[in-house]
């Protein structure tokens, strides 16, 4: 069975993913990306530069259909090299879903086509137009990127029509988060249909890295009252709610300190919000850093904050064993965090309420050891490179079977 994949770049993460999937017997895998950096990749998103040990692609992109972007000569691709499945993306399925050309073809030789999706953001069906109203689009900038007025409802519509247009030409959807359930099928998928695979780093390497730390027996100056935030510094991250609530905690818990792993286009405003704030003595702001370093950071730290937009940093600090304190993310975290068991959620875009979920654990310190084994307990059984990749498999078997047999 050959998949072909497309992505807008290729994160490191992807490349650990795949290649677990490809050592399936009977999988062969090759990648469209965009040559050169791609119309869809965030701000300051490391993309691997290392061999892959599989095919990959490199096409240009343009904008296509409502500014989306799509690579040039995607056709003679699929007719060169003759994947029996496509894996498509946001927001590739867009520009896709409106080429009859590209889609006759693929009808006609049969090749199944799977949307895999971050379902956040996306509304069902039937609340199109209220949903956006209540949680307004916005874009790394924390921009409203929906318009206004009769144009909002206009926008709404055709974005209703479009989403259930591309949903009815896909043959099942791999998904982030169990919101997909409920959304994917308001648009007419079936439960068979949908397969939540979540997402995940390598996690085979992260244990092993944590596994060598700990055999070194060397001395990581622990300190449970440190923070750590690991992400780009983009402002849907919102570590400026992180920084506001450090400054309160201080008052109570001297001994709090904030290690921010990272960098992008709001680290200086963010340095300055820190002297502003009086804390740039108990902030540190480490930049990037990776691999080794990067677990020894999490081990010496008590807590893991997201305060924004993320996920997969997520998995990161539970594979070594840390309690996670977030809101509203990209939904993964209704999966991975469990209030009281592993994590705790506070009220979205208050530093009032996060400051007072951190404050909980500082007061029961014994609560940190027993989440951080909590969120080592559901990376171990349940969310991991295996598992994840167990799950694409079986997503591919059902198109398989559908398209083929």
């Amino acid at each position: 069975m050959k998949v072909l994949f497309t992505f807008g770049g290729m994160p490191h993460y992807l490349q650990a993913l795949l290649l677990k999937i490809q050592q399936k017997e009977g999988i062969e895998i090759c990648v469209v990306v965009p040559d050169g950096k791609g119309k869809s990749i965030g701000k300051g998103v490391k993309l691997t530069q290392e061999e892959t040990g599989f095919k990959i692609i490199k096409l240009p992109e343009y904008n296509s259909f409502f500014k989306k972007p799509f690579f040039k000569n995607f056709l003679s691709v699929i007719k060169s090299e003759s994947p029996d499945i496509i894996v498509i993306g946001w927001p590739y399925i867009v520009p896709l879903s409106l080429k009859p050309k590209l889609l006759f073809y693929i009808k006609r030789n049969r090749i199944g086509l799977i949307f895999r999706e971050i379902p956040f953001n996306v509304a069902p069906y039937n609340k199109v137009f209220s949903y956006f109203i209540q949680h307004p689009p916005v874009d790394e900038d924390l921009n409203n990127i929906a318009p206004t007025g009769l144009k909002y409802w206009f926008w709404a519509m055709s974005l209703k029509f479009l989403l259930k247009w591309y949903y009815s030409i896909i043959d099942a959807s791999l998904a982030y988060a169990i919101s997909a359930y409920e959304i994917q099928k308001s648009y007419g998928l079936r439960q068979e249909q949908i397969f939540v695979s979540c997402n995940s780093p390598d996690t085979d390497t992260l244990v092993a890295e944590k596994e060598k730390i700990l055999a070194e027996k060397k001395d990581l100056n622990y300190n449970p009252f440190r923070l750590i935030h690991i992400g780009r510094l983009v402002k849907w991250k919102r570590v400026d709610l992180l920084l506001e609530a450090t400054q309160k905690l201080l008052k109570d818990f001297p001994q709090t300190e904030l290690l921010i792993i990272g960098t992008g286009p709001e680290t200086e405003n963010l340095k300055k919000e820190a002297v502003n704030l009086e804390i740039s003595d108990t902030v540190n702001f480490a930049g990037s850093i990776y691999q080794e370093d990067l677990a020894k950071h999490l081990m010496s730290s008590g807590i893991y904050v997201l305060a924004g937009m993320g996920g997969l940093s997520i998995n990161e600090a539970m594979a070594f064993g840390k309690p996670v304190i977030c809101s509203v993310c990209d939904g993964t975290e209704k999966t991975l965090v469990r209030e009281g068991y592993n994590g705790l959620f506070f009220e979205n875009g208050s530093s009032e309420s996060l400051a007072g979920k951190i404050k909980y654990l500082f007061e029961n310190l014994h609560q940190i050891e027993i989440m951080g084994k909590n969120s080592e307990a559901i990376i171990r059984d349940e969310v991991n490179l295996n598992t994840v990749s167990e799950e694409f498999l079986r997503c591919f078997d059902y198109v398989y079977k559908k398209k083929k047999l």
